[in-house]
């Protein structure tokens, strides 16, 4: 991935769709800019709709306890290059809402699965729709969690026919067992189903950043296949070593435009301009949000390394 995104760079950078004159065409669409800001915003701000209905703490916590968690972890994975802003987002949530660092933990990793899946979701039918070939790995990935799923349904129906759980056991054992009632028995719930609803929504609202730029550039792009190149991009950022994921978003976008027919040159051009977008949102938003959270330096530092979060489960 690093490899082919500097030969893109070498190829295109120089190129008729620079960097440069994407920006001034950008700047001098003031709707687009709207529209790409009022989208992205908006996805986040939908995203802790999700989490917050997910918790069951709709009814007593302000919806910015959950805001500024996501925008600080958005800052965190455009400054690192590991993706360890879901810790600082844990972190941000237990602190803010006086509540256990495990708790957090969970309801942020159960929203990142739900993110997953709505990523894949939106490719899938992506593929159907565009008359995409299934990759191998595609059907893998899906007959996997199938398996998992129908694992634990038939656990959970073992376990409840042969004994209850013992809520006073001790140890990681009981920790499991916790957490895993909790999630079965909330994604089984009207209120696991709003929440993952809501978080497909939230991606295909991301979607408009696609969309404006592929709009400013004049290409033939309409918004399900912007909100279809933007789960791919995602999707293909599942793990990267650069902030932000330098190099594999560009590589993965500039793909999947191709996919749609546009040239490497311009689609290169629409990925940069995308993906510096989303930088500059990254840090005027998460700059205020940890000013408005209060967060200081040695605070978010023990957030991002084991030992500052020991004292957090009990």
């Amino acid at each position: 991935m690093g490899a082919y995104f500097v030969w893109l760079s070498w190829q295109y950078f120089h190129g008729k769709a620079s960097i440069g004159s994407s920006m001034v065409k950008l700047l001098h669409s003031p709707e687009m800019l709207l529209l790409m800001i009022g989208g992205y915003s908006l996805s986040f701000i939908v995203k802790a709709l999700a989490w917050r209905l997910y918790s069951g703490r709709d009814k007593e916590d302000r919806l910015a306890l959950y805001i500024h968690p996501l925008l600080v972890s958005l800052l965190v994975n455009h400054v690192l290059p590991l993706k360890v802003g879901d810790l600082a987002r844990t972190g941000l949530l237990a602190r803010s809402a006086a509540i256990r660092w495990d708790d957090a933990l969970h309801w942020v990793a159960v929203m990142r699965v739900l993110d997953m899946a709505s990523l894949l979701f939106i490719g899938s039918v992506g593929a159907l729709l565009l008359g995409l070939e299934a990759s191998p790995w595609f059907i893998v990935v899906v007959a996997l969690g199938v398996l998992v799923l129908v694992a634990l349904y038939l656990f959970e129906r073992r376990r409840r026919s042969n004994q209850q759980y013992q809520t006073d056991r001790k140890g990681i054992v009981a920790f499991v067992q916790r957490h895993y009632i909790r999630l079965q028995s909330t994604l089984a719930s009207k209120r696991g189903a709003a929440a993952a609803l809501l978080t497909l929504v939230s991606w295909l609202l991301e979607g408009a950043v696609v969309y404006g730029v592929t709009g400013v550039l004049d290409l033939p792009v309409n918004p399900f296949e912007a909100i279809w190149v933007t789960s791919m991009t995602i999707a293909g950022q599942l793990f990267h070593v650069t902030p932000g994921g330098i190099g594999t978003y560009e590589t993965t976008l500039t793909a999947s435009l191709g996919v749609l027919g546009v040239s490497g040159e311009v689609a290169f051009a629409a990925a940069l301009l995308s993906h510096g977008f989303k930088f500059v949102f990254a840090y005027v938003t998460g700059a205020a949000s940890l000013a408005m959270s209060a967060v200081t330096w040695k605070e978010l530092r023990s957030w991002l390394q084991p030992t500052g979060r020991e004292g957090h489960i009990k």
